[in-house]
């Protein structure tokens, strides 16, 4: 029976071909976007739940109460030591230096040389016993020994092609490392992945900066350190918190206790608290998978308004079905199988469209972290949970309805003269709502991600880029200055630790003019020399520029915000005062205009303009921007015989800006797209809900065309009733996408208006959409012969 089912099913499917495309496209695409957001969800869900016991590991975080609390998700290695020898809960524990960036020498050849930023870390044998990681070569043993390394398996393939990496020697600021070991690249799914790993021993003689202190003092507070520890059970949770406290008492961080709190994150949440550097909101996953559920519904909705208005002209059919004493129940599984069969179709077409879009979303919606499939069993069961469910919610109405006719009617009439009921008209004004809700929803991030990649931050950021010069000596220092002068595109340049408005940055508390009394805020710091401000274009607006050389101790520029925080009623007196910053005492020299150390996000805070040549490893070159690729090519020439040590390379810093706005950008395009999909499906389900509506004032139209009317005339009658619809869903739409988009505002300290233009453009252009799609069918009946749609109306 179901054979011939099947048949009949396939016979229908290929007549009907216009309404078959409409359905399968419809349905293909809201699926494929469905399964893009599955996997999306699933990926970002999956991160770093497949270590062994990961329900038990937790990172050490802090957070840091002055006038407004600081999260960072950062810790000391006092404070690693002292969880790992103190606390009996803890099982295991593993600390590691993280985003170092070197030059490195492979098998010490000099011309065989690779500059790794910031994928670099510092570890022992602990951290691969707590964390799941595969070795393909070697193993992690040799991490408790000084100048060994592990490598990721991408790297020991750039570094050594397809020879055997164990043993193989990497130089690293002259010292020779051994490589250990090899680890897959897989899983993919993790934020606690480096390219490197090198011996924790091999730390001080490879980083200078770093001192004794470092092993000793709980306040060397870092967020490029991670302290991870397993413990017997995740309710022991707050227990060991509270013991941290008896940590610090300890080791003589007791006086800190008032405003620094330490607290355990499960590592699940690690991905997700973007407080503490997590790469993505769970609000964002459950947003997307509420759009895709919407965009299915749409897609099922159009399905039913297409099928009834299709099938309708099925009435002899399925009146001579019923009259040769077939059941409803056969009647059913037929429109049943129909269903299946179509949805069958459009689930294998969405596989394919997925299949083929995957690698090109990861190329340039997900270039940075590119999604990959964790399980196929999960996404199979997904794909079928998915095909029952439309089967389902596209066949079970029309079927009921449909297979309840009455059969001396349909055999009167030859159609089935069904009322377009409120059902089906809810089902328009739900389609429209959802469509322009995400339309507006849509205009305003894409504005709000414009105005954040582009408004005025306080500093000139255009034509200037930034290249690493490592730490300079003077003597460096003095031939890049004489160098870069002669150079007529490069109009200014600092060194400096980095450029305004980047991820990575530098902060302590503030004594002020009083060596006794420590101010409830932080301040920011900006480190550079006085060339800083030149080419950036920093205003200074009281006093003087810091000077690089025959100072007798440190000097500050502060901005506006600090000056005021300082000296609330005249606060340009600031200036020749004392002030402590961490631990460097200075007086301050001058005031600048508030400039963006940060992102949009956030408002300006009290920064501090200081040097720190340690620290200044970065080269800032203004250029003219005439002719920038000679400019470079020239600043290139110049450098390498300064600095033979080092990898030429540069960023401009518009590109670092922007990548600060990397996960609003990533929204921006995930909502976009998802609108654009529910626009194409919801004019799918206009046009087939037109064609019902035609088709059953068949009999008004040729009346109206007998009497005189135009093809226009008839086209604005057809066009009233979705016109109306589309209103009532903009009725409903603006509140909601006003009220979800100024929720999102809110988290942003600088941020567009949201003017009622937004909600006009959005209403203009589903309207537009409604006539276009209504036209197609309107068309088509006011130009049918009125004397045929008079005898069909009967």
């Amino acid at each position: 029976m179901f054979k011939n089912y099947l048949k009949i099913a396939w016979r229908n499917i290929t007549t009907h071909k216009f309404y078959t495309f409409l359905n399968i496209s419809g349905l293909a695409i809201a699926i494929s976007c469905c399964i893009f957001i599955y996997l999306y969800t699933s990926y970002n869900l999956s991160f770093d739940t497949y270590h062994k016991q990961s329900k038990n590991i937790f990172r050490l975080v802090y957070d840091l109460q002055m006038d407004k609390t600081i999260y960072d998700n950062g810790s000391s290695y006092a404070t690693y030591q002292g969880l790992k020898t103190e606390v009996p809960q803890v099982q295991q524990a593993a600390f590691a230096v993280n985003r170092q960036s070197f030059i490195v020498n492979v098998n010490g050849d000099a011309t065989k040389r690779f500059k790794e930023e910031n994928n670099v870390s510092f570890t022992n044998a602990d951290w691969f016993k707590l964390f799941s990681f595969n070795f393909v070569a070697g193993g992690p043993q040799g991490l408790n020994l000084p100048y060994n390394a592990v490598l990721r398996q991408t790297i020991a393939r750039k570094y050594f092609g397809d020879a055997d990496a164990i043993g193989k020697t990497l130089v690293i600021n002259n010292k020779p490392l051994k490589v250990v070991g090899v680890i897959a690249d897989a899983p993919y799914n993790t934020d606690l992945k480096s390219e490197i790993y090198i011996s924790f021993d091999s730390l001080l003689p490879l980083v200078p900066l770093y001192d004794k202190h470092f092993f000793t003092d709980m306040g060397y507070l870092s967020s490029k350190h991670s302290t991870f520890i397993r413990l017997n059970n995740a309710d022991e949770k707050d227990a060991v918190e509270k013991q941290i406290i008896g940590i610090a008492n300890r080791h003589n961080f007791k006086y800190a206790l008032k405003y620094y709190t330490f607290k355990l994150l499960p590592l699940d949440e690690v991905h997700f608290s973007t407080k503490y550097e997590g790469v993505v909101q769970r609000s964002l996953l459950w947003n997307l998978a509420i759009i895709g559920l919407l965009i299915i519904s749409i897609a099922v909705f159009n399905y039913i308004n297409l099928t009834v208005a299709q099938q309708t002209r099925r009435a002899a059919e399925i009146a001579t079905r019923k009259v040769l004493g077939g059941s409803v129940k056969q009647i059913f599984m037929q429109f049943i199988t129909e269903s299946l069969l179509t949805s069958f179709i459009a689930v294998i077409t969405a596989v394919i469209l997925v299949l083929v879009l995957l690698p090109v979303a990861n190329l340039y919606l997900f270039a940075d972290e590119p999604v990959h499939i964790i399980s196929y069993t999960s996404l199979s069961l997904f794909i079928g949970l998915v095909l029952i469910v439309i089967t389902i919610g596209t066949g079970v109405y029309p079927a009921l309805l449909l297979s309840h006719v009455s059969i001396t009617r349909a055999l009167k009439s030859n159609t089935l003269n069904l009322s377009t009921g409120f059902g089906r008209k809810v089902m328009v004004v739900f389609q429209n709502t959802v469509t322009q809700s995400l339309m507006v929803c849509t205009i305003i991030i894409i504005l709000q991600v414009h105005f954040l990649k582009n408004t005025d931050v306080g500093f000139n950021r255009k034509s200037v880029i930034t290249i690493p010069v490592g730490q300079l000596t003077a003597s460096q220092k003095e031939q890049l200055d004489h160098s870069l002068k002669s150079i007529p595109a490069v109009q200014a340049f600092s060194v400096c630790y980095r450029p305004p408005s980047v991820d990575t940055r530098q902060s302590a508390t503030i004594q002020y003019n009083n060596p006794t009394k420590w101010e409830a805020w932080p301040a920011l710091f900006a480190i550079a020399d006085s060339g800083y401000c030149r080419t950036f274009g920093l205003q200074i607006i009281a006093g003087r520029n810091i000077r690089d050389r025959n100072k007798p101790k440190p000097e500050f520029l502060i901005n506006e915000t600090m000056a005021n925080m300082l000296e609330k009623e005249h606060p340009y007196n600031v200036i020749g005062k004392g002030l402590s910053a961490g631990d460097t005492k200075g007086t301050i020299v001058g005031v600048v205009k508030d400039f963006n150390v940060k992102s949009l996000i956030d408002p300006i805070q009290p920064t501090i303009l200081l040097e720190d040549t340690t620290m200044q490893t970065n080269l800032a070159v203004k250029l003219s921007g005439d002719n920038t690729a000679a400019a470079i090519i020239a600043i290139q020439k110049q450098y390498q015989p300064i600095l033979p040590d080092q990898l030429f390379s540069y960023q401009f810093v518009d590109g670092q800006i922007a990548k600060l706005y990397k996960a609003e950008s990533i929204q921006q395009k995930l909502v976009w797209i998802s609108a654009s999909v529910a626009i194409f499906i919801s004019s799918l389900g206009l046009l087939g809900l037109a064609s019902l509506i035609a088709l059953q004032r068949t009999k008004e139209i040729g009346i109206r065309k007998v009497l005189g009317a135009t093809v226009t005339q008839i086209g604005f009658m057809l066009s009233n009733d979705f016109l109306a619809m589309v209103l009532v869903a903009f009725l409903i739409a603006a509140p909601l996408s006003w009220w979800a988009m100024n929720h999102w505002l809110q988290g942003f300290a600088y941020r567009i208006e949201i003017h009622g233009w937004i909600f006009a453009l959005a209403g203009g252009l589903a309207a537009v959409i409604a006539v276009i799609s209504v036209c197609y069918q309107a068309k088509k009946a006011a130009v049918a012969n009125p004397v045929k749609s008079l005898r069909g109306g009967e």
